[in-house]
């Protein structure tokens, strides 16, 4: 390859060196090859990876709602505030995770999923301090999930795109859950 850098100006250089390694760049993507590869390339996603971005932004798309659902019906300033920090960082969280998603072609889910649906509903089918305190637990517990969701996928991802996300969002995630888990 040093040859080949002497021989030809360094333009084609950069496009012999991708012609000879696209094993490689397929291999460990990085939003640098993934900018000079050709039309329709994706990098390779395994299915703990897809897995990953689905549960994952159905938890945030879960959040989002549960967030809405406690502005709407708490009067408890802690748990507004709460709610409001989770519809703010799970929004930026998401729209992150949406760009890779996208990036990488994987195709994700329109809303959360039935169980956290039927969960929500049950806490908002509660009213004032039993509401508070049913929205508390469901968020404790959904974080709690989403922290061995992301832990599973440093352990078991394959794509560093979508580890990189798992690893991000760990601290908002833990600093959500100890916020919760203060005010009840």
């Amino acid at each position: 390859m040093r040859a080949a850098r002497k021989l030809v100006p360094a333009g084609a250089a950069a496009v012999l060196a991708f012609t000879l390694a696209p094993a490689a760049q397929a291999q460990s993507p990085t939003p640098e090859t993934a900018a000079v590869a050709p039309a329709g390339w994706a990098p390779r996603v395994s299915a703990q990876d897809r897995e990953y971005l689905r549960q994952a932004h159905r938890g945030h798309l879960a959040e989002i709602a549960a967030g809405r659902a406690a502005l709407r019906e708490s009067r408890d300033r802690d748990v507004r505030g709460i709610a409001a920090r989770l519809i703010r960082d799970h929004g930026r969280l998401d729209a992150r995770l949406r760009e890779a998603a996208r990036r990488l072609d994987v195709r994700l889910p329109g809303s959360p999923s039935v169980e956290q649906r039927r969960e929500l509903r049950a806490v908002v089918a509660r009213s004032g301090h039993r509401f508070d305190r049913a929205w508390l637990r469901l968020q404790a517990e959904a974080h709690q999930d989403a922290l061995r969701l992301g832990e599973r996928e440093l352990r078991r991802g394959h794509s560093r795109w979508v580890k990189d996300l798992a690893r991000d969002s760990a601290p908002v995630i833990r600093h959500h859950l100890h916020m919760v888990r203060t005010e009840l």
